[in-house]
């Protein structure tokens, strides 16, 4: 089963539309949840009059920051080292600090009766000066003022290796150049939804959300609401969409679990478009000083720089990024030093999360780009440049000497680059592309190393009874990614079972212990090796149990189909079932490897045609070749890669969640925040090999961002190559590469 192209499980009920999505749920008693927001990106709260909204029809509650318990204040998230905590307020209590923040919360009968309510409370707000965000201050297409953004700098760091110095001395030839990458949202197809049950009989808490992260979400509801972990169940039964956003608790959710306790009923909230544009955590916002230095060969000797990264007004997941940014900018190459001075910025935005690549999109776009302009310098293509610096297959497992904690460095488990490279090249057949008339036709190409997989004690449960079916349990929360039927296809060669017998159940907390979130490309790492690792016990033990009744040795026992055998005698041959204990065999394993993460790698090329009248973008041909390891089901890898590529297009070329100098936010519907779709996107090419890692049992590694990673700089360097046509000193400095941005290229 590991290895061939089933189609997905999950989707007949999907296309049918007979998903259960957190905002489809309509309990007994349903009240809802309607939050007022702040207009303003930094105020005081000098009063709020909710007496009017109190005494509407249907009005059950409203509530401030007063009416929250301690535990309830804000939402819980630890700040990286170095950076201050300011937690995410669940209702601002006396200045808010972002458009959107939450003010006071209202409970009615039903949405229309708490929307009403909600415009009848009167807040009172004083203006204070806003810090603006490093996309606002780089909106006129002028660098940002170093002395705003350093004066809000709170998070700096140094990462480096290798001797910086020398590396920038002697006849070293040095590329420069300063890149910005506009904000991006998360624009799942679901917006943020999620559903509370209090049982006051037992005081248990059953809350349904729209999340990655089912235990995650269980640990702080029940903190909020001063419960055991044991007395709160999260379920994620269908999940429109996630991309990173959603692997993190918000306001409304612990409001929603709150309000579902103190008024004895389900409580529901269901962001509507603007709301959770605005206030769904968003990624980028990033600025990079960079210098790259080569000998006049052309063979890397040093990378260093500065990177400003707006985490908004809080000091959430995005003030991690900047590690992911550095770890990801010595990309396939021999890379003898490195230094970054990374450091965040908060402003009066919303706050920055993962979104698809989780910074390693950014931290791509960085070097790729130097290498495209270090290429220039040397009168080298950018091909050849790539080709003289690549780590080659028999270099392998290769040390990058880029710090990973602990005293350890970030070593490369695997891969053949070069061969990524040619294969590239070679499909996108550059010179004998048709050229439309009028156009500036160019190339670009970038390669990726991605971390996949992190963390520890992934759980997989399997239990099997005398009906025949194997029922599997993860505790991984999926949003479209195929878990249940990559899960059952390791399962049914793992355990040796027919796969229409197998039944895989995932983001539900009460059916294994604690699992970490979906992301980071960690589902095939992880969660394969620990079903398969289940899969592979379970077979002991039932072979195990046949050896009693079948009165043969273990090792003489084949399992196969549901059919137990003695090794060379098809005629003994009996159902498995006969063998299963009668109150059924259960194994719950849980993966702990000493290397969690594998990498994957590929290379991307394009070809793009500008209308230098229009400043349009049209993508001629697009190759994706990628290395993933093991593919357990490769029609879901594709997949991926068709998903993974459009993000990337979005980054590269429409997606911008604009906020004004004054930190107004100006994106927040599909009106004004464009995001890639069929009219904007033909089909990649896609060539995939594979070599082996050592890093996990099952050789996998994983897929999720392979498509989107090299995309944004790729695109990036081909709109330059074409622009180079006709403005030979050039340089395509941010993202995303908007008509307009490249019609002020031109005429600047």
């Amino acid at each position: 089963m590991i290895g061939t192209p089933q189609k997905r499980r999950e989707d007949p009920k999907l296309i049918r539309g007979e998903g259960r999505y957190a905002g489809d749920l309509h309990p007994d008693h349903l009240a809802h949840l309607v939050v007022v927001r702040s207009p303003l990106p930094h105020a005081r709260i000098v009063s709020i009059d909710a007496d009017a909204a109190r005494a509407m029809p249907g009005v059950l509650a409203v509530w401030t920051a007063a009416d929250l318990p301690a535990a309830a204040k804000h939402v819980l998230e630890q700040a990286p080292r170095g950076v201050p905590e300011l937690p995410r307020p669940v209702l601002v209590e006396a200045e808010t600090c972002a458009v959107g923040e939450p003010l006071v919360a209202v409970f009615a009968e039903d949405r229309y009766q708490a929307s009403d309510a909600a415009q009848a409370v009167f807040v009172d707000l004083d203006p204070l000066p806003a810090v603006a965000t490093v996309q606002a201050a780089s909106a006129t297409g002028a660098p940002p003022a170093h002395t705003q953004l350093e004066t809000n700098v709170q998070g700096a760091r140094q990462i480096k290796f290798g001797d910086v110095d020398a590396a920038f001395a002697a006849d070293s030839v040095v590329a420069r150049a300063t890149l910005f990458a506009s904000r991006i949202a998360g624009a799942a197809m679901e917006p943020r939804a999620y559903t509370s049950v209090w049982d006051a009989d037992v005081e248990r808490l059953t809350h349904w959300s729209s999340t990655q992260f089912v235990f995650g979400v269980r640990m702080q509801l029940a903190q909020a609401l001063g419960l055991d972990q044991s007395d709160v169940d999260v379920r994620a039964e269908d999940v429109g969409g996630g991309f990173g956003p959603k692997g993190q608790v918000y306001p409304e959710e612990i409001l929603v679990a709150l309000g579902a306790r103190q008024l004895r009923r389900a409580v529901q909230f269901v962001a509507a478009r603007s709301e959770d544009t605005v206030t769904t955590v968003q990624g980028h916002g990033t600025l990079f000083e960079l210098e790259l230095a080569a000998d006049p060969e052309g063979r890397l000797r040093g990378f260093r720089g500065r990177i400003f990264h707006d985490i908004g007004a809080n000091s959430g997941a995005g003030a991690g990024q900047p590690s992911l940014f550095s770890s990801h900018m010595v990309s396939a190459y021999r890379l003898p030093a490195l230094e970054m001075n990374t450091n965040v910025v908060f402003t009066n935005a919303g706050p920055t999360g993962f979104v698809r690549g989780g910074g390693r999109p950014l931290g791509n776009y960085a070097i790729e780009r130097m290498m495209d302009r270090l290429a220039l310098e040397l009168g080298l293509d950018p091909a050849e440049l790539r080709r003289r610096n690549l780590i080659q297959p028999d270099e392998f497992p290769y040390d990058t000497h880029y710090p990973a904690g602990g005293g350890s460095t970030v070593q490369y488990d695997g891969g053949d680059y070069p061969r990524l490279l040619e294969l590239a090249l070679s499909r996108l057949d550059f010179e004998n592309i048709e050229r439309p008339a009028g156009k500036l036709i160019g190339r670009g190409v970038a390669c990726c190393v991605e971390s996949t997989g992190f963390g520890s004690n992934e759980p997989a449960k399997v239990r099997i009874e005398k009906d025949g079916v194997a029922r599997l349990f993860i505790g991984s929360t999926p949003q479209g990614q195929g878990h249940l039927t990559i899960a059952a296809q390791v399962l049914s060669e793992r355990l040796g079972w027919p796969l229409d017998k197998i039944e895989v159940s995932a983001g539900d907390t009460r059916q294994v212990p604690f699992a970490l979130l979906t992301a980071g490309s960690r589902t095939a790492v992880h969660v394969g090796n620990a079903v398969a690792l289940a899969g592979a016990t379970t077979r002991r033990r039932l072979l195990e149990s046949a050896a009693e009744v079948m009165e043969a040795s273990p090792a003489d026992l084949v399992l196969e189909d549901g059919q137990i055998a003695v090794r060379g005698a098809p005629q003994s041959a009996r159902p498995v079932t006969d063998v299963i204990p009668e109150d059924g065999l259960e194994v719950l394993e849980v993966f702990d490897p000493p290397m969690p993460t594998a990498y994957s790698s590929g290379v991307h090329a394009a070809a793009v045609a500008v209308d230098p009248e229009t400043g349009a973008v049209d993508i001629l041909r697009y190759v994706i070749v990628h290395d993933t390891g093991k593919a357990i089901n490769p029609r879901l890898v594709e997949g991926q890669m068709h998903g993974g590529w459009v993000h990337g297009l979005g980054y590269a070329l429409f997606e911008e969640s604009v906020y004004q100098p004054d930190g107004g936010f100006q994106s927040s519907t599909f009106l004004d925040y464009s995001i890639a779709g069929a009219p904007e996107v033909g089909e990649p090419i896609l060539e995939h090999i594979q070599t082996a890692t050592e890093a996990n049992p099952e050789g996998f590694k994983g897929a999720g961002e392979s498509g989107t990673i090299p995309v944004p700089a790729t695109i990036a360097n081909a709109v330059e190559d074409a622009l180079r046509q006709v403005k030979p000193d050039v340089i395509v400095d941010s993202i995303p590469v908007t008509p307009l941005s490249i019609s002020r290229l031109l005429a600047g």
